[in-house]
């Protein structure tokens, strides 16, 4: 009889939709919603940190890679190995217009940067209120407008 039972295609079937129900709900129930829940919670945290992180070691390559500290290590060493007055006095003037333009655009880059960190701080409020806005805007009647002409 036990074989009967544990072998019967009722048993599996039955034993297959529960199965299935309970994932579903467990999907529905936890995972999605546990996802809407945790999505602000993670975003203002380890996110933000990730996000934080790559635009400083991003800015830290780019720093790297316009080799400023070399300028300004060589800065009053003569180009082109002209100790005279002159080449002295143009090599200081080249490095520092090098140097100043390098600079100019590591701060703009870093710029870009906190303006990126700015806008992932910001982006799910304001997407938030958009979809606020629009669920209002649409479920609200709107007036109706009679034209003559």
């Amino acid at each position: 009889m036990e074989e009967f039972l544990f072998n019967s295609k009722i048993f599996c079937y039955t034993g297959v939709v529960e199965s299935h129900t309970k994932q579903l709900s467990k999907l529905l129930l936890v995972d999605l919603l546990g996802s809407f829940l945790w999505f602000p919670l993670w975003w203002y945290t380890t996110g933000l940190e990730k996000v934080a992180r790559y635009f400083w070691q991003s800015l830290l390559y780019r720093s790297s890679s316009y080799g400023l500290r070399i300028w300004i290590r060589n800065f009053f060493v003569p180009m082109y190995g002209q100790s005279d007055i002159q080449g002295k006095v143009v090599s200081v003037f080249m490095r520092l217009i090098v140097l100043v333009g390098r600079s100019l655009a590591l701060a703009f880059e870093a710029a870009i940067y906190v303006l990126g960190l700015c806008l992932w701080i910001v982006a799910p409020a304001f997407f938030l209120l958009m979809f606020v806005l629009g669920l209002a805007k649409g479920a609200l009647p709107h007036p109706v407008s009679i034209s003559l002409y």
